[in-house]
């Protein structure tokens, strides 16, 4: 195999990785068999991605992906995090390397890695050996840990804090517009932008699918508010979080962007590992970004009900994951269901390199 064509296995395994309304907020510059990872600000400027935290998850799990794909080829990527201050934009600078080991065996697994938005199966509860697999993920140079929550109480207070996220999606117009701008109403938009969340995925009911179509006009939305609907959302995002073995976290130590890059990586590990048991995933990260900006201080973007709302909401979660004013976390769901409906589209990894 060439040089060129090596980077563009390890390009095609890199977009492969989750991001937040799968925007895609990447660019890479190759050179020889060094790679460039740069962040693109204006693919992702949803509330969720204050400080750029959102897209940089996104670029962490990209940079696992392209660990993992690398190990095939008997190589690793050492590779510098923000390594110019004055360019903050530039996320990575990669140099591969000579390994001897064997391959990871999560690559096997890259492409088979779906969110799975259905409900999951309420009586099945994890095995003892899934738990210790989970729990032990980890990645080179990461100083973090994954929390596996399967108490009834620890569920309810994380499925609380889900609930919250889907409430204010139709409570701010921010969040409320920037997904509706991302959704692939068909598979003729999705297949043209192959980028967005394709309606499939969101797994939604006939009845639910009506609703969600019609509250895309805020004015409506507005009327029906009054009436307890957004409630009534996030109450079904709660019972659909209950629905799932585990409740489950990744912690990093810090806040920085590149906790945010290294919560990303161990992120995908993760779910990769759950993708290798047969366990159904999916990221319920929105809550833990907006948490986040209001403990940073940073609440503009919400009324001071919302602000305060998510305040109480930090605290909950905080005394189970850790101080979000210190830390970076990401939530999840997992257990056992039907597989996904649909999944979401990469633009070709041509566009996203030069």
């Amino acid at each position: 195999m060439t040089e060129s064509a090596s980077i563009k296995q390890l390009l095609e395994s890199a977009i492969l990785a989750p991001s937040g309304d799968n925007c895609q907020p990447w660019h890479f510059a190759v050179t020889g068999a060094r790679i460039r990872l740069y962040n693109l600000p204006e693919k992702d400027t949803s509330v969720y991605n204050h400080r750029q935290s959102a897209s940089l998850v996104a670029h962490g799990a990209a940079l696992e992906n392209l660990t993992i794909a690398a190990s095939t080829q008997g190589l690793r990527p050492k590779f510098s995090l923000f390594p110019e201050p004055a360019e903050p934009n530039l996320v990575a600078d990669i140099n591969l390397e000579p390994m001897s080991g064997l391959p990871d065996p999560l690559y096997a697994f890259l492409e088979g890695r779906a969110t799975n938005r259905k409900r999951y199966d309420r009586s099945y509860q994890l095995s003892g050996e899934e738990r210790r697999q989970l729990l032990s993920c980890a990645c080179e140079g990461v100083d973090g840990v994954v929390r596996i929550f399967e108490d009834p109480r620890e569920k309810q207070t994380l499925a609380r804090a889900i609930s919250i996220n889907d409430r204010m999606v139709f409570e701010n117009r921010g969040l409320h517009d920037f997904l509706y701008d991302h959704i692939r109403w068909d598979n003729e938009e999705a297949l043209r932008t192959r980028d967005g969340l394709d309606f499939q995925t969101l797994e939604l009911s006939a009845m639910d699918a009506v609703a969600f179509r019609a509250f895309r006009n805020w004015a409506l939305l507005r009327l029906a508010t009054p009436f307890g609907v957004t409630r009534i959302i996030g109450k079904t995002a709660e019972t659909l979080a209950l629905s799932s073995s585990a409740l489950g976290a990744v912690v990093i130590v810090g806040n920085d962007p590149a906790a945010y890059v290294n919560a990303g990586r161990l992120f995908q590990r993760v779910w990769l590992e759950a993708t290798r048991l047969g366990l159904s995933f999916q990221p319920t990260a929105g809550i833990a970004f907006l948490i986040g900006q209001v403990a940073s201080g940073a609440g503009g973007a919400f009324s001071p009900e919302q602000a305060a709302l998510l305040k109480r909401c930090g605290e909950e979660v905080g005394a189970l994951v850790g101080d979000p004013a210190s830390s970076a976390f990401l939530l999840f769901r997992i257990g056992r269901s039907a597989p996904p409906s649909a999944r979401s589209l990469r633009i070709p990894v041509e566009v996203v390199t030069g």
